[in-house]
């Protein structure tokens, strides 16, 4: 029996079950043998089972009498589909229980044709009960229990609204480059064409009212147009980039920061990634944009590996952290991230921190900035930098960010009417003649 795109949503939920894999590469590899109608499917389907995973999970362990073994793991990967279908997307119920009861037999399990069938259409009779039923916080927030903490925790005022954000569906943003059109026309352009657009808060920003395929937009091609949060977007105007300045990317991929920093001013720049596979799509956009920048697969935190000895002026360093400020565009990071997990990226932005630190010219700046909402991770990481470094100060982020002013830089949060949460705070070297503030 072939697979179906049903069969192939129960082996990117199976792989995701057990961390084998992160949702977009189970996505693109499984993509590649589908049609676009299906693969549209297929990534509706495994995102929402994503969103609702905690949920799904108790639902699943109600109508499953006994655990299943684990080598029959793949039959609650099954059913977990068939849930969600039947419960969230509200497609055929006789489609549905058919093919899922057939991937029993795809999957080598024809034995549990009857335990699948008979768990689908008991959940069919008590949708609505099921549907409702939240036991505890996990399944109410579809957040684990120890992240729902560490956010009470940390934004007690706030938590709730994050958490929902985290579970809804984030919008699409485009970046205008604004040497080539000015965003007024551009969203007249897309209007034109009967796109909802708006402005977003970012000065180059357009916020789709409903998500586009680019290549059909206006501008696109002609490389008028880049798609990034308008979050991501600010941490570019936060470096404070003039022509004629030697700046260093250090993590690039996938390029929007990079590709942004040269729209802004004619800088020599310098993108770092530590995959070179990664840096195709930073080139694929510099060529579509008609930029130039030097690109090169190295470690960031390893400066004798790739440095030249030459300083640079400014420094944009977006650490790798728990996109915890992102969960809404990767769903599966709930269930990737562990506090083990966080504890490795914390040690990991320090060693980034102190190496990049020595290859700024004096009164020159960094700015470091996370896709995080924990401050472990950003006003935490900052302010032992600044203990362990005399010569660090600083720098004045400018007034029209938007965000939550911390002790040493700005927060922001996931909102349904702006971008992702993210966290940025500028770091200037002794003897700078830039602006300065105060903890």
């Amino acid at each position: 029996m072939s697979k179906t795109v049903r069969a192939r949503a129960v082996e990117i939920i199976f792989a995701l079950q057990n961390q084998r894999s992160n949702l977009d590469g189970l996505l693109a590899k499984h993509s590649k043998q589908v049609n676009e109608q299906d693969r549209k499917f297929l990534q509706s389907l495994c995102y929402g089972i994503a969103r609702q995973w905690y949920h799904l999970s108790a639902i699943e362990n109600q109508l499953i009498d006994k655990p299943l073994k684990p080598r029959d793991l793949i039959l609650g990967a099954i059913v977990r589909c068939g849930i969600y279908e039947l419960g969230w997307m509200r497609s055929k119920e006789h489609a549905v229980v058919t093919e899922y009861v057939d991937a029993t037999v795809v999957e080598g399990r024809p034995w549990a044709r009857g335990l699948v069938n008979a768990v689908l259409r008991n959940f069919i009779r008590h949708r609505a009960e099921l549907k409702m039923e939240r036991h505890d916080a996990e399944t109410l927030w579809n957040h684990p229990t120890w992240l729902i903490d560490r956010i009470k925790l940390a934004w007690p005022d706030r938590w709730e609204s994050i958490l929902v954000e985290n579970n809804a569906h984030p919008p699409m943003t485009l970046r205008v480059n604004q040497r080539l059109i000015s965003r007024e026309t551009q969203i007249e352009k897309l209007s034109a064409q009967g796109i909802d657009c708006t402005a977003g808060s970012a000065p180059a920003s357009i916020r789709l009212h409903e998500p586009s395929p680019v290549e059909r937009l206006d501008g696109f091609d002609q490389g008028f147009l880049s798609v990034q949060d308008e979050s991501s977007q600010w941490a570019s105007l936060a470096l404070q980039v003039s022509s004629g300045e030697r700046i260093l990317d250090a993590c690039a991929a996938p390029g929007g920061k990079t590709t942004h920093l040269l729209e802004l001013a004619d800088v020599d720049l310098l993108a770092l990634d530590i995959s070179e596979r990664r840096l195709t799509k930073i080139t694929e956009n510099l060529v579509r944009l008609g930029l130039r920048a030097q690109l090169k697969a190295a470690d960031a935190s390893q400066p004798d590996t790739w440095w030249d000895g030459i300083v640079f002026d400014g420094v944009l360093l977006d650490a790798p952290c728990s996109a915890t400020g992102v969960i809404r565009r990767h769903p599966d990071i709930r269930l990737i991230r562990t506090e083990g997990t966080i504890s490795a990226l914390l040690g990991m932005q320090r060693v980034l921190l102190d190496a990049l630190w020595d290859v700024i010219k004096e009164d020159g700046r960094l700015l470091y900035t996370t896709c995080s909402i924990l401050p472990a991770e950003n006003d935490d990481q900052i302010g032992r930098f600044l203990e362990r470094h005399p010569n660090a100060s600083l720098g004045a982020l400018s007034p029209k960010i938007p965000g939550t002013r911390t002790a040493y830089g700005i927060q922001q949060f996931p909102s349904h009417t702006g971008g992702d949460g993210f966290y940025y705070a500028l770091l200037v070297k002794s003897g700078s003649s830039q602006p300065r503030v105060r903890a």
